[in-house]
């Protein structure tokens, strides 16, 4: 499954690093070309890799969760297209 998860940290003063490392440890393959933005592929639905996520933020930090399937578009450097393609079945 190819998930994308964004997010808004809100406090510069949290060490956010046990987040990205859960960003990581969860996923076989991720991409982080954007700076609020990784794609992942796991095994993981969106709501579970989700619950992985909360306890690494607070209550004033925002994070979604979706699956990507299908249709997508945007600006993205070739490399990002060819992994992304190659991941989405």
């Amino acid at each position: 499954m190819v998930l994308i998860i964004t997010f808004a940290h809100n406090n510069p003063q949290k060490d956010y690093t046990p987040f990205f490392e859960a960003i990581k440890s969860n996923s076989s393959e991720w991409w982080h070309f954007m700076d609020s933005t990784w794609i992942v592929t796991t095994g993981h639905s969106a709501n579970d890799f989700a619950r992985l996520l909360f306890p690494h933020i607070l209550q004033t930090d925002y994070v979604l969760v979706a699956r990507l399937s299908g249709e997508h578009q945007g600006w993205l450097p070739k490399d990002a297209w060819d992994w992304l393609n190659g991941k989405l079945y």
